[in-house]
């Protein structure tokens, strides 16, 4: 019985999906992948092994040879072992009758997949031996197979089963991947100390950040305390990711309380990439720092685009979450394309906007703010430079490997390219960016350029070295040079009030536009004369 399919070289494109570290797998998807080290590289309590269990069979009259179904477990860089060429070009996979005939098998093979010894690489016509053992046997008891198959060394292994001859046969089978740490996948066995790692940065950065922001409480901005209360969001948002693969890890993907959990920290996840690029925008656009208030239209606009691409995003990432990282599935591309697309919007959006901001400050010669927002600029552009740059070393990586040897590493490195790499670049860029807005003893002086300079006079006297020269102790000591100076050292002002009188051409400052920075600075300003 002749039973040929699909060529092995293509055998990753059919894998199934991992959920944990179990596939099922049937009569119309019979072949499965993944990543497995071995107890050496990656240390657990029990030896890693492939186990194989068949739930169910059915066999129609012309597939009921009394043998079953023909299970075959190797290394993927050993596919080539597998079945016999023969001469008019086709491959006999099966010891079968014909098999036998032709003596390309031996009598106790019987049903079984034909394993050779020496085989021809198909990519460089070379000759090479087997790398693995590959083990083969057949089932047709339901159960789990005495038979299992031990993880020696570290590599991409995967399990095969025979195709029928009638569309009327069928089975399921699970097969158990069990890696010697635990439940959770090969290639995102690293996450759980990566994320362990990110998780305690973040809780430093959170508690210096907190520190400076108790320690100049009354000279705080409206953005610094969102700063912290995103920093709280951040920490939290890692702590529930790192949770998520421990559990995984310990109880594996199938229950269903792992699965609301899922969900969960999908929408907590994409909460945190939604408002980080929202808050970018809204900081382009100059709101809460050039101007008090933006157009409701505007700011409408932001907001709905910024649901839509929460909406995107957090199905993204339940599908990220729900489909093994080592599947090639082209599925993900359905929400992977338009994430993309409203990233790089955003970009473009935040990118352009900071620039008009720019000139507009330049124009008003406002030149603390001014260099405040060329530091910005210039860390978008540094981020993006350094994304590209992750994707272009990681691509240049695979360029010296063949298809075997690309499959056999990439399961190893995919979690950085998708996931480590842009979490770090996200976590440095948000380190630098608090750090240019942290609280110090002058930063509230950023909210006085309301009073815009109407002559060259008055620009002189507020400049960048005037701010940095300033300190608690020397204000009492230093005179005032003119009013419109003395007015922003003693913040003796009502600066709701001064902010309305701000001309614009971006924004409306009409009593119904929305406010989403809104700081008692009266209470503020008495608080500092207080202290003084």
């Amino acid at each position: 019985m002749d039973r040929t399919w699909l060529l092995l070289t293509w055998l990753l494109l059919l894998c199934g999906v991992v959920q944990g570290n179990q596939e099922s797998i049937n009569q119309k998807y019979h072949d499965v992948c993944s990543g497995m080290y071995s107890k050496e590289d990656f240390n657990g309590k029990v030896d890693p092994y492939i186990s194989f269990t068949l739930e169910e069979l059915s066999l129609a009259d012309e597939d009921d040879d009394g043998e079953g179904v023909s299970v075959a477990v190797f290394d993927f860089q050993d596919y080539e072992h597998i079945g016999v060429r023969l001469p008019n070009g086709e491959i006999q996979y099966i010891c079968d009758d014909y098999a036998l005939d032709l003596g390309l098998c031996e009598d106790s093979s019987e049903g079984q997949f034909i394993i050779q010894e020496t085989a021809i690489d198909p990519f460089t016509s070379k000759e090479h031996k087997l790398t693995s053992q590959i083990l083969t046997f057949t089932q047709q008891e339901l159960g789990t197979n005495d038979k299992v198959y031990s993880i020696n060394k570290t590599g991409y292994y995967c399990v095969t089963t025979s195709s029928f001859i009638s569309s009327s046969s069928k089975f399921k089978a699970t097969v158990n991947f069990r890696n010697a740490y635990g439940q959770l996948d090969a290639s995102e066995a690293y996450k759980m100390p990566i994320y362990a790692f990110l998780a305690v940065a973040y809780a430093v950065c959170t508690l210096v950040y907190s520190w400076l922001c108790w320690k100049h409480r009354h000279e705080l901005l409206p953005l610094q305390r969102y700063i912290l209360v995103f920093c709280i969001f951040l920490t939290a948002d890692t702590i529930f990711v790192w949770m998520y693969y421990i559990i995984e890890n310990q109880k594996g993907n199938s229950s269903v309380a792992l699965h609301v959990y899922m969900v969960f920290i999908s929408i907590f996840s994409a909460g945190k990439m939604t408002f980080t690029l929202l808050l970018a925008l809204l900081i382009s656009l100059g709101y809460g720092i050039v101007y008090p208030k933006l157009d409701r239209t505007l700011l409408r606009r932001c907001q709905i685009f910024a649901i839509f691409t929460f909406a995107v995003c957090v199905a993204f990432l339940v599908q990220k979450y729900s489909q093994n990282s080592e599947s090639l599935s082209n599925l993900i591309l359905i929400t992977a394309i338009p994430l993309v697309l409203c990233l790089f919007a955003f970009y473009y959006l935040t990118l352009s906007s900071m620039n008009k901001t720019m000139t507009y400050l330049r124009e008003q010669n406002q030149v603390v703010k001014l260099n405040m927002y060329r530091k910005l600029i210039i860390l978008c552009y540094i981020s993006l430079f350094i994304l590209f740059l992750g994707l272009l070393i990681s691509t240049f990586a695979y360029v010296g490997m063949d298809t075997v040897d690309m499959i056999e590493q990439y399961w190893k490195t995919e979690f950085l390219i998708t996931d480590t790499w842009p979490s770090f670049v996200y976590f440095l860029v948000f380190v630098i960016f608090a750090f240019f807005w942290r609280p110090t003893s002058t930063s509230y002086l950023l909210a006085c350029s309301h009073q815009l300079p109407t002559d060259m006079e008055n620009v002189s006297e507020f400049d960048l070295d005037d701010i940095d020269s300033l300190s608690d102790e020397a204000l009492p000591n230093r005179e005032p040079r003119n009013d419109y100076q003395e007015h922003d050292h003693n913040m003796d002002i009502d600066l709701a009030s001064d902010f309305e009188e701000v001309p614009s051409v971006n924004a409306n400052t009409n009593a119904n536009n929305d406010v989403l920075f809104d700081v008692d600075y009266d209470r503020d300003a008495k608080n500092d004369r207080s202290t003084t």
